[in-house]
């Protein structure tokens, strides 16, 4: 992850160095470059490094801590909010089954099976006990089109009958109906940096919130880039216009001449033209219809964090299945001895 030091505020730019700090801020703290219960600098201390107010810092990190991404601890600072229940390694269902897990191979190794022969074990009977309850899974996205890709991306650690409903922010915004299908999904999973904004809008919803990372695909043509290279890198959020260029350099360190903007900077045309390479992110992609033919364009897209998927969504999903297993166990049946709810009023 990109340091946060004195060249990460943009003084030069017509945003506000508050307004660069917590996208710089929430960035990190969503993305995985702040590891969870991680104390953060002072509020001096962060201003005297930055340049900027210390007033500046403090309203940044009450922010924070309003969006529920940061834990003020009297006398002691702020610190990277850990919720033992999600996040915490040594809380995580999986961590539980180490000891037995450690034992089973033990005992695969004195009869001569190997691990792969073990895993392949495992894998099989796993087939066999196909979860008996679906989930009605709601995917809370910014954009719709790169929303469909991150679904795409979740799909594999799911079972085959969960259902996945994809919403966008705006819609839970602007629709009762987007609402209702998220309080009645058995969880809406969002973006990290997104999960309190979520669970406001749908209180009576269990909202997950996920770490995403840079892709594959978006690093690999980052580390491509030439050196000679003079980049336009441009956010759609002017909010978050301050972590384009650390961004870009932390997969590219050797390109020096980076210029940031925003999708509605009004001197957005006059950036791209003078680049060699535009780099837009997510959301942004317009900004393709005011490059040159010729000139390379791409997208900075983000990909959930493989590890977080299989360290928290997948026990959470587990979780909620066997609760919903349980739950449909134990609810009586209806047949031609017991009246129906319905026919009781009557």
């Amino acid at each position: 992850m990109f340091p946060i030091d004195a060249n990460s505020i943009d003084k030069s730019l017509p945003v506000p160095v508050g307004t660069q700090l917590h996208g710089l801020l929430s960035y990190a703290l969503s993305f995985g470059g702040i590891p969870n219960g991680s104390r953060l600098q002072s509020v001096r201390q962060l201003a005297t490094q930055l340049g900027i107010a210390p007033m500046t810092v403090a309203q940044v990190y009450q922010r924070l801590r309003d969006e529920g991404m940061v834990e003020m601890r009297h006398g002691l600072g702020a610190f990277a909010v850990t919720n033992p229940d999600k996040r915490g390694s040594d809380a995580l269902p999986v961590s539980a089954l180490r000891a037995d897990i450690e034992v089973l191979i033990g005992k695969a190794e004195k009869l001569g099976v190997s691990t792969l022969a073990l895993t392949s074990m495992i894998n099989a009977q796993a087939l066999l006990r196909r979860p008996r309850a679906g989930l009605n899974i709601v995917f809370v996205a910014i954009f719709e089109g790169p929303g469909r890709d991150y679904v795409a991306r979740i799909r594999p650690v799911l079972a085959n009958n969960d259902k996945v409903h994809l919403i966008t922010i705006d819609a839970l915004r602007v629709s009762a109906e987007s609402r209702q299908i998220a309080n009645e999904a058995d969880v809406v999973v969002t973006f990290l940096n997104r999960e309190a904004e979520v669970k406001a809008l749908v209180s009576e919803a269990q909202v997950l919130g996920l770490r995403f990372i840079p892709s594959e695909r978006t690093r690999t043509a980052l580390a491509a880039l030439d050196p000679r290279t003079r980049v336009a890198a441009v956010s759609y959020f002017q909010d978050y216009i301050a972590i384009m260029r650390p961004s870009v350099r932390e997969f590219a360190p050797h390109v020096a001449d980076i210029k940031v903007a925003w999708l509605s900077a009004p001197d957005l045309a006059e950036t791209i033209a003078g680049c060699d390479v535009v780099i837009y992110a997510s959301g942004a992609d317009h900004v393709a219809e005011l490059v040159q033919p010729g000139v390379p364009c791409f997208e900075y897209r983000h990909a959930p964090d493989p590890g977080m998927l299989e360290t928290v969504l997948v026990p959470y999903l587990a979780d909620l299945r066997r609760d919903k297993i349980a739950e449909n166990e134990t609810r009586p049946s209806v047949s031609a001895h017991t009246p129906s709810k319905r026919a009781a009023k009557k």
